[in-house]
């Protein structure tokens, strides 16, 4: 989840999410490559998709962590994953002040590699395809099952109230992992929300919309 548009004293950009993505997916092709024994395969981009799926974000950060990094913020906020505050911590580095620039080697050697004791991934496709299953089964539901509640009742609201329907705007803002933002503007008040499918983004939009006009779901 890049960070949210009224997240403004967050400490990390969109512009960071997005350099560390592109840096995090460049590093694991690298570690792909060196440790593949096999050389090009014609199966190399699943592979590296099944790689990072596997991967271990929240150990990474950890890791990071205790090596004694500057890392400003490693706790999740709203409907983030260690997988998005991984990407931001490496952005911001790579483009913070010359001093930073000098620490991101050292970020990128404490990170848990391929071939470390306890990082270590093995490249097997049923290894990832099991870890990847792994996670998905431990994933935990929406922690908020009736979200969608909001959306029905800031529509209702505008009905009742004979004002305009509430305005929408959709936007992608990261395709791997696939990450929309959508935006709703109702009675003067605008709130965003960010999610895996525009579904969720919009209900998580429209339930902050209906908490600053102190609407209540009945």
């Amino acid at each position: 989840m890049s960070p949210a548009l009224h997240q403004t004293d967050d400490c990390y950009s969109i512009a960071d999410f997005e350099i560390g993505k592109r840096l995090f997916t460049t590093y694991m092709a690298v570690q792909l490559v060196v440790t593949s024994p096999e050389g090009r395969q014609s199966n190399d981009l699943s592979q590296l998709d099944a790689l990072i799926a596997a991967y271990d974000f929240e150990e990474a950060i950890a890791a990071l962590v205790k090596a004694g990094l500057d890392v400003p913020r490693a706790e999740l906020v709203c409907d983030e994953t260690y997988q998005d505050v991984l990407y931001k911590i490496m952005g911001r580095t790579r483009l913070c002040d010359s001093h930073s620039k000098e620490s991101f080697p050292t970020l990128m050697k404490a990170l848990p590699s391929l071939g470390s004791p306890t990082g270590g991934v093995d490249l097997t496709v049923d290894t990832l395809t099991h870890r990847v299953e792994g996670k998905l089964s431990m994933s935990p539901q929406e922690p908020e099952a009736d979200i969608w509640k909001y959306t029905s009742r800031l529509w209702e609201d505008a009905q009742v109230k004979g004002v305009e329907a509430p305005k929408v705007s959709e936007t992608c803002i990261s395709n791997f992992p696939t990450k929309f933002r959508v935006t709703i503007r109702h009675r003067g008040v605008e709130a965003s929300g960010e999610g895996r499918n525009k579904k969720t983004a919009r209900h998580i939009a429209a339930k902050r919309v209906c908490q600053r006009l102190n609407i209540r779901l009945a």
